[in-house]
């Protein structure tokens, strides 16, 4: 009786299917939920950012700037654009109103330059006029930020002893019983 034991690319074609293809189809699975899991990272940043440009203190936004440099991390015109932006961001405003008006713009630009970059990145139709429009932000909201602010720095006068309290006496009588 002749066996033959030879081996035939078809035979090492099954084998190396049997061992490979459970470890090839784990790591194409994990390979797709890494890239689902950073595309919704980005997509989260960006519609943060997106849905809070016009209110820059809220914590979500603060979040999401600073999360670009992790979640955009093989981007580099988009880190570079966070760079720029991130380094106004800590400039002085300036004492002036003209300097304050100025860092404001620039800011606005920078925001924009960066959200249109994002915007590129993720394929999602953006013109930078569509980004430079305002996000709702209801007037009370804007009232009630510059009431803090100016409660903050009047209450920071008072502390450092740069402004006084004005106090009126005022005599009561006693009730006629």
């Amino acid at each position: 009786m002749n066996i033959d034991w030879s081996i035939k690319a078809t035979d090492i074609a099954i084998a190396f299917a049997t061992f490979l293809g459970p470890i090839l189809a784990v790591w194409a699975s994990e390979w797709r939920q890494n890239n689902r899991q950073n595309q919704e990272r980005k997509e989260w940043v960006f519609r943060t950012l997106m849905t809070t440009r016009s209110a820059r203190l809220q914590p979500d936004h603060i979040q999401a700037l600073n999360n670009i440099a992790f979640v955009f991390s093989n981007h580099k015109e988009i880190v570079d654009a966070w760079g720029l932006y991130f380094a106004h961001l800590n400039a002085d405003q300036g004492s002036t109103e003209d300097s304050r008006v100025r860092w404001y713009e620039k800011s606005n630009n920078l925001l924009t330059e960066l959200l249109h970059l994002m915007a590129k990145d993720l394929n999602i139709p953006f013109s930078k006029t569509d980004i430079i429009q305002p996000s709702y932000y209801p007037r009370g909201y804007e009232l009630t930020e510059g009431e803090q602010q100016e409660l903050r720095r009047l209450l920071l006068e008072l502390l450092k002893n740069e402004r006084s309290i004005n106090m009126n006496a005022t005599v009561f009588s006693p009730p006629n019983v």
